[in-house]
């Protein structure tokens, strides 16, 4: 399947953490305010997994060379079927520092992958407005794509291999 997007799935400790990052509230992008896993579209003849650690260091601060790539969680659709996502996963090398790099990103932290097994609810999603979501901490809502891959990631992190 074509590709032509990819986001990073960083994990650590136990319980289970993954690196994700808040699309800047006062931006117009259309997916302001989303919590994601760092990530985006694919360069001109770059491959997913480079694109993933392109964009954890533009966004997140997170550096290639402080990744090991484990594998990937395959592909998922995203932006109602518009785009083709390769979910990558990788832990970290050693001790990370994330932080926002870029106007595009107003946070960056990490999320006891714990929160996404819950039940969802209507929540009020700062541009929005409802949708069906969990709150994490912070006060920010995960929905959506992100939600549906972090549940994924939670239900395979028994058999991936750290």
């Amino acid at each position: 399947m074509a590709v032509d997007s990819a986001v990073l799935a960083l994990v650590w400790g136990e319980p289970a953490r993954v690196l994700v990052v808040r699309k800047s509230c006062s931006g117009s992008s259309f997916w302001a305010c989303d919590v994601a896993l760092p990530g985006g579209s694919l360069e001109p003849g770059e491959d997913p997994v480079v694109a993933a650690l392109r964009e954890a260091w533009e966004e997140a601060g997170v550096h290639p060379s402080s990744v090991c790539v484990i594998g990937d969680l395959g592909v998922e659709t995203a932006a109602r079927g518009l785009k083709r996502v390769m979910i990558v996963v990788g832990k970290p090398r050693g001790p990370l520092d994330p932080r926002p790099l870029s106007s595009e990103v107003d946070f960056v932290g990490w999320l006891d992958i714990r929160h996404v097994l819950g039940d969802t609810i209507a929540v009020s999603h700062p541009k929005r407005g409802l949708v069906e979501g969990i709150i994490i901490p912070g006060d920010m809502v995960l929905w959506g794509f992100t939600l549906r891959v972090l549940r994924k990631l939670a239900s395979e992190l028994p058999s991936i291999r750290f």
